[in-house]
């Protein structure tokens, strides 16, 4: 009964076929980025949060213990953090992004990991999410 299934699907002309799977393609492909983009969008948010709720004495701190302490559990409820499922992929891409935006320095100590030494408080991005015009911090 699969060979018969798998017989009938070659039945179709072969244009229309690969048009659809074609279509079919590039429309998973556009949802991919846009998933991508809004886990992004959603990290980078999680970010400036869990820079709010963390203090300069606590610093560093590993990139893992940053994410896992205090982004994960700050993100918007009913809603999942995967830093997979964005366009970074690893968490040290992720925190090479928010450096170069310079809402953090980071540093990677002799056979240490990757650690968040400091935040960038006086950024745009950090006190516009904290809703003031000048940061005091």
């Amino acid at each position: 009964a699969v060979q018969e299934a798998a017989a009938g699907e070659e039945s179709e002309p072969a244009g229309e076929g690969s048009a659809g799977a074609a279509a079919a393609a590039e429309g998973g492909a556009a949802a991919r980025a846009e998933a991508a983009a809004e886990m992004d969008r959603l990290l980078r948010d999680c970010f400036l949060h869990a820079a709010h709720a963390v203090k300069d004495a606590s610093l560093p701190m590993t990139v893992n213990a940053f994410y896992s302490q205090h982004m994960r559990p700050g993100r918007p409820a009913g809603t999942s953090l995967d830093v997979k499922a964005s366009s970074y992929k690893k968490l040290s891409a992720f925190a090479s992004a928010m450096e170069r935006e310079g809402l953090c320095t980071t540093a990677t100590p002799k056979l240490g990991e990757l650690s968040v030494r400091t935040l960038g408080r006086s950024t745009d991005a950090y006190c516009h999410f904290c809703g003031r015009e000048e940061c005091s911090d």
